[in-house]
């Protein structure tokens, strides 16, 4: 009798939707969504478990996705072979590549040759997917066959219930299962459509009378390039006096100057970049968002213009990236959810070729540098100051290691612009670098960047010159050296990297320009 009872249970449970839609989320969680946690770096028991909790949420809420699904038999049969392919290529190649699926991962695959996307496309990639299309042709059969469902409006109600409660019980939840399948692929999607939009948007010419007129002592072989860096703080550069030595390769450069009291208005990237690229400032902050930057001048002066980046973009300045001749991504693969190796020296062949390649260049650098997780924007050889974290999750490491982790990263720009000024230095160029903003380590309890504190609004800024700049342009290093100890603001960064050009126009104001001495 109590066999029987068993027998009949084991059976209804079978036959339950909510048990065939529990035993399919525990095969997507396993083979799509777990390779995001492979490399994540944490600390002891502890650390796996709340790593392991992580995954279980995100693969628990993808389940209700599921369990919509699943409802009806023809939806799932429909769509669920669909989801379980698109999972099989993302987790496949996040396993083996490394590569997290980014709008400009998508940007890539819709503007590659069909050539280059097959060389892609392995005998494992098809066996992975062949595996996972036939077990999903598996269950759409036993959804079809063997699962009876009653009260499909209380099961659709509750579908819809948990998918609205997972995306707003936390704005910290719901960044993650954004970046995680199958909401990675709504999301980035989403993401690319954006950034379109906001390239097409229309913008106001802030100099529309100016007219490129070359003069006859011209030299038409000049190269401007602006490195737009990551959360480095001024005061942690040895060359503004921290008790570090960060900056052991930049001290031995001539004609480098630190500009150590730079202020910025904001905290994360998607605010500062389009304050400095255009005349926005304190009482004009709606000129981020109407006029274009710098670079519409440069364009009109014949230079080459290319924003290289190490960073995806954000639609707050997209279309300042695509006002450049030419758009390069380092790493389309990388979100900040990688947790292996992101390095800035992946620029440098980018800078390269187009020096052999164009006499007059304005090149946008804009690095990762110290974006969190540190350790992983350098090299092991660059792990002076130790010891240093082992554990993504903040609270696993002490303030030693964090920091510690902190000044290998500016230890590695160090390294990093330093290559680049060596590549410079027998060119007509002039090379400004500074930071998007600070960040914040452990004052108030706080950490990273994006929160409104004053330690992170003292981004680091340097400006190098090479000899045959300083030959032709000798009053603009007069000028620097008086200019350098001032306080700034991150306004002075569009004027100053027109007039670094010598573009004449009448926009530039002498007061925000580093390279005058006209108030």
């Amino acid at each position: 009798m109590v066999g029987r009872k068993k027998n009949k249970i084991i059976t209804q449970l079978s036959q339950s939707l909510v048990f065939f839609v529990l035993i399919c989320t525990i095969w997507i969680g396993i083979f799509f969504i777990l390779p995001d946690f492979l490399d994540n770096p944490f600390k002891g028991f502890k650390g796996l478990i709340i790593t392991f909790l992580y995954w279980g949420i995100v693969s628990f809420a993808s389940g209700f996705l599921i369990y919509l699904m699943a409802i009806n038999k023809y939806v799932f049969a429909a769509f669920f072979p669909i989801f379980s392919v698109l999972g099989a290529i993302i987790g496949f190649y996040r396993h083996a590549f490394k590569a997290s699926l980014t709008p400009m991962l998508i940007d890539a695959t819709f503007n590659t040759s069909y050539g280059t996307v097959s060389n892609l496309i392995s005998p494992q990639l098809i066996v992975f997917v062949s595996i996972s299309f036939a077990i999903s042709i598996f269950l759409v059969f036993l959804r079809l066959r063997k699962i009876k469902v009653k009260h499909h409006l209380l099961h659709l109600l509750i579908a819809c219930i948990g998918i609205i409660l997972v995306f707003n019980l936390s704005e910290r939840l719901k960044t993650n299962l954004f970046q995680r399948f199958p909401y990675n692929v709504y999301y980035n999607l989403s993401e690319y459509c954006s950034l379109r939009k906001f390239t097409s948007q229309k913008r106001i010419d802030f100099d529309p009378e100016f007219v490129y007129q070359p003069h006859q002592n011209e030299d038409d072989s000049l190269t401007v390039i602006l490195v737009l860096g990551e959360a480095a703080r001024a005061d942690h550069f040895s060359l503004n006096g921290y008790h570090r030595d960060t900056n052991p390769l930049l001290a031995k450069r001539k004609n480098l100057y630190s500009l150590s009291s730079v202020y910025s208005y904001y905290t994360h990237t998607s605010a500062s970049l389009p304050h400095i690229l255009t005349r926005a400032d304190s009482t004009n902050l709606d000129l981020a968002f109407n006029e274009y930057s710098f670079i519409s001048l440069f364009n009109k002066c014949n230079f080459r213009t290319e924003w290289i980046s190490n960073q995806n973009p954000s639609a707050n300045y997209v279309f300042f990236m695509n006002e450049c001749d030419t758009i390069i991504y380092a790493h389309p693969e990388k979100s900040v959810y990688n947790f292996n190796y992101w390095l800035d020296v992946d620029l440098l062949p980018f800078v390269e070729k187009a020096l052999d390649a164009y006499p007059k260049n304005l090149l946008i650098l804009h690095a990762i540098g110290s974006h969190w997780y540190y350790n992983y924007h350098y090299p092991k050889e660059f792990e002076i100051f130790t010891p240093v974290t082992s554990s993504r999750i903040i609270t696993q490491n002490t303030i030693e290691e964090i920091i510690n982790s902190y000044d290998n990263s500016i230890l590695y720009t160090d390294y990093f612009l330093d290559i680049l000024i060596e590549m410079l230095k027998d060119n007509n160029a002039v090379l400004i670098y500074i930071s998007d903003h600070g960040e914040i380590l452990g004052e108030d309890n706080l950490w990273l960047h994006a929160a409104n504190h004053e330690v992170a609004k003292y981004p680091a800024c340097l400006i190098w010159m090479s000899e045959k700049y300083i030959h032709e342009n000798q009053d603009k290093l007069t000028a620097l050296i008086a200019n350098k100890d001032k306080k700034w603001k991150t306004d002075f960064v569009f004027h100053s990297v027109l007039s670094a050009a010598g573009i004449p126009s009448a926009i530039i104001q002498s007061n925000l320009d580093v390279f005058s001495t006209q108030e």
